[in-house]
């Protein structure tokens, strides 16, 4: 049997003393060991498959060094990247994850909170699959609890999310850099908070813009057939969009669907961006669709972090508010406008 790693292995292996790998596991680094030489010591910790002795630890913080995380499936399943990145900075950090699955349940949550309560998890995180508003229960004014991709309405816990409006505005600048002026949205529905902030930022660029033609199509449902039929909507008018805006990312599958079916090429006919690419389906299509990518992990690291702190701190940490920016990544589906630019059923004039 291998031996086990111990914190002299890792110390070793990140090139530092055994009191530092001690400070950074045990949580008690910030103000004490360089932004750098923590992450060396996860890395190295990670490397070597090294945990603390968690008994150990909770016998001398009187924490039970578990957190709880409550979640859901969304349109497109769990928010994987979030549930990783959550898992990765936890576990580095010597601390045991619960996941819950709510269900998006008011009875599913409460059976989840009283287990949670149970194993006395010492912080809360709820993580919601699509940009919401939630409103924390009594439980939470008891258990450190921070929001990742939900925000309070009363902005009585601290929330991470994505600047979603921003998203829109890069998608809409980015186009419009190219010289497109006839854009087509394929918007989510409007009941869904995530949708009106990308339709909203989308919508404020082009109204700043001259002379720019904004064509929006309200789908049904965030899913392929929907955005299948709202772009062949879009697409078979007689002044068709030279690009299209799809607010998420099946409504940008079914788009590149309904372009193939119309004959139309992308991106020589037709430049298409996603607003996201949760389950990695735009970056996978032929060709790769552009997307305005969330910052899903960063989130998720930043809500371990500042758990932590809280911990190391040992007192109330003052409420925030914190939005993460999106960021383009440009692949294979945008292209710059041409002076001549096809129709729904051949060329168009010049313009």
């Amino acid at each position: 049997m291998a031996r086990k790693a111990t914190a002299q292995d890792v110390a070793d292996l990140a090139g530092v003393s055994r009191s530092a790998v001690s400070l950074v596991l045990n949580g008690r680094a910030q103000g004490h060991i360089a932004r750098h030489k923590q992450q060396a010591i996860i890395e190295a910790a990670r490397r070597l498959n090294y945990t603390p002795n968690a008994v150990a630890l909770s016998l001398r913080s009187r924490r039970t060094r578990t957190i709880g995380v409550l979640t859901w499936p969304g349109d497109g399943g769990f928010s994987v990247r979030m549930l990783h990145a959550t898992l990765e900075s936890a576990t580095a950090s010597g601390y045991l994850l619960i996941f819950m699955d709510t269900a998006n349940d008011h009875d599913h949550q409460s059976r989840a909170l009283a287990t949670l309560h149970d194993h006395q998890v010492d912080a809360l995180l709820v993580m919601a699959p699509d940009l919401i508003s939630y409103s924390p229960v009594e439980v939470m004014a008891t258990i450190p609890t921070i929001l990742v991709n939900c925000v309070d309405p009363n902005a009585g816990l601290t929330s991470i999310v994505a600047d979603e409006r921003g998203a829109g505005r890069d998608a809409a600048r980015l186009l419009l850099e190219r010289g497109h002026s006839r854009v087509g949205v394929i918007a989510g529905p409007r009941d869904a908070m995530q949708s009106r902030l990308r339709l909203a930022g989308i919508e404020e660029t082009a109204a700043a813009a001259q002379h720019v033609a904004l064509s929006v199509e309200t789908a049904a449902n965030r899913d392929v057939t929907s955005g299948f039929s709202s772009a062949r909507t879009l697409l078979s008018a007689a002044e068709r969009p030279t690009a299209l805006i799809c607010t998420h990312e099946r409504l940008a599958v079914g788009a590149v669907l309904a372009a193939g079916s119309l004959g139309i090429r992308i991106p020589a006919d037709l430049s298409v961006v996603s607003l996201d690419d949760g389950e990695q389906l735009a970056s996978q299509l032929v060709p790769r669709l552009t997307t305005i990518e969330r910052p899903d992990r960063a989130m998720a690291e930043q809500a371990v972090t500042m758990t932590l702190q809280r911990f190391e701190e040992d007192n109330e940490e003052s409420i925030k508010q914190l939005t993460f920016s999106c960021s383009p990544a440009s692949r294979d589906s945008v292209a710059r406008l041409r002076r001549s630019q096809p129709g729904p059923c051949g060329p168009a004039a010049t313009r």
